[in-house]
């Protein structure tokens, strides 16, 4: 809604600093819209899920364990790193190992959080809210912002503190338990509803052993250069089209000796997404701008017999939305295969060191879909569909940046997608219609 002429006044003046011009209705406003977030807060509802399952470092043996930050690791050629949630002192060693054992001098570490759930520390450990009957899936909020994630944490942080207290009165609490924090960690399995959870309670070590991600940012960053940076994204999903400009925007204003580090629960999808768009967004500012990529060619019938023709397309990510995407823009067809060549690198062994190829997962999905109880296929089939969606994705974004590099990105990724709408609905029409072909 547009503003009115006094409004717009009253605006420029605050963001020139005049913070008393402020009217009594703006503040009313204001007290009503912080009373209606109390009293629809979902952290209220929430317990303590312990971020670190069992087995959760997945990398091969030769990658050297980190302790404390599972899944750490570094894309080869590139200042730039994945990882699982680490703990308090996870988090210092990462950081020791990064300015100290990357092989290059790096002048500052920025940080990225992928997470769109709120993340807290507890004892040095990190936890996420969760609702009691969906302990196994991640809260979702579309479209939320940092400002607000801090909101969430804020408040979760603040619920812990008051339940503790309600504890330590409370009859029907075994004298054992009072002044112990409740939480649950989880038995770990790929379907959500496989996984089994377990009840603990603990003490907490001190007064300050409860803090938000951000408190505890404060705690580790240490004398070295260190920023941190939110991109609240869905897990296992694309990022919104806004995603793509926010990362453009923080990685631009970073020079070529910053590592960037990325981070999810696990290290695997989110993290990865994160370190391929740093990977991709590096090149085009500081790497080799005449650099070629291979583009791959037919998958030819006397490559197998027709369903091993079909497995090769889809490893090799030649899937028919992809196609209709290079009908429509041309260039594609180059962006995937610079694309293509990251997504490897940021994958598994033997051709990248992390925990997840992004093209090749949607292969994955499909042998999960076909192998499991008629009851699960849903979830397998509608993973491959966000994962087929996040590749589109991903391959218009290359495309974006390879064209707008050279003119400074004078259009936004958003604007770009604005005027090539019918992108947007080849990739809808692709979800829609995905079948692994």
């Amino acid at each position: 809604m547009a503003a009115t002429g006094s409004e717009a006044i009253m605006i420029e003046l605050m963001q020139d600093g005049w913070e008393w011009i402020k009217s009594e209705r703006f503040h009313k406003k204001e007290a009503d819209k912080a009373k209606k977030r109390e009293a629809n807060n979902p952290m209220k509802q929430c317990v303590l899920k312990y971020d670190h399952f069992e087995n959760i470092h997945r990398l091969p043996k030769e990658i050297e364990l980190v302790e404390g930050a599972p899944n750490l690791r570094k894309v080869n050629g590139y200042l730039v790193y994945g990882t699982g949630q680490p703990t308090k002192s996870g988090f210092q060693n990462a950081l020791q190992k990064i300015f100290e054992g990357s092989g290059t001098e790096v002048k500052k570490v920025l940080w990225t959080n992928m997470r769109q759930e709120p993340v807290v520390y507890m004892n040095g450990e990190s936890f996420t809210p969760r609702y009691p009957d969906k302990m196994n899936e991640n809260m979702e909020f579309p479209g939320i912002s940092g400002e607000d994630i801090q909101w969430l944490q804020d408040s979760f942080v603040q619920t812990v503190k008051d339940r503790l207290e309600e504890s330590k009165e409370s009859r029907s609490i075994p004298k054992e338990d009072k002044g112990k924090v409740k939480y649950y960690r989880d038995t770990y399995a790929e379907h959500p509803d496989d996984r089994v959870n377990i009840e603990y309670t603990v003490p907490l070590d001190n007064d300050d052993a409860l803090v938000t991600l951000n408190g505890l940012y404060g705690q580790v960053k240490g004398e070295h250069e260190f920023e941190e940076f939110r991109l609240p994204i869905v897990d296992e999903k694309a990022p919104k089209e806004e995603n793509f400009d926010d990362i453009l925007d923080v990685l631009r204003a970073q020079g070529p000796d910053v590592a960037c580090v990325f981070n999810c629960q696990m290290g695997k999808g989110r993290t990865t997404t994160g370190m391929i768009l740093s990977c991709l967004i590096k090149d085009v500012l500081h790497g080799d701008a005449n650099k070629t990529y291979d583009v791959d060619g037919p998958v030819t019938p006397d490559f197998g017999d027709e369903d091993e023709v079909a497995e090769e397309k889809a490893r090799l990510g030649q899937f028919s939305v992809v196609f209709k995407i290079f009908e429509y823009l041309p260039e594609a067809k180059v962006a995937k295969a610079h694309l293509d060549y990251i997504i490897d690198l940021c994958g598994e062994p033997p051709r990248g060191t992390g925990l997840q190829n992004l093209r090749e997962c949607i292969l994955w999905t499909q042998t999960k879909h076909d192998f499991e109880p008629k009851l699960k296929k849903p979830f397998w089939k509608q993973m491959s569909v966000n994962f087929i969606e996040r590749y589109c994705y991903l391959i218009c974004f290359t495309t974006y940046l390879k064209i707008y590099a050279p003119r400074g990105f004078d259009f936004t990724f958003m604007m770009w997608m604005d005027a090539r709408a019918e992108l947007r609905e080849i990739i809808s029409r692709g979800m829609k219609s995905f079948n692994w072909d």
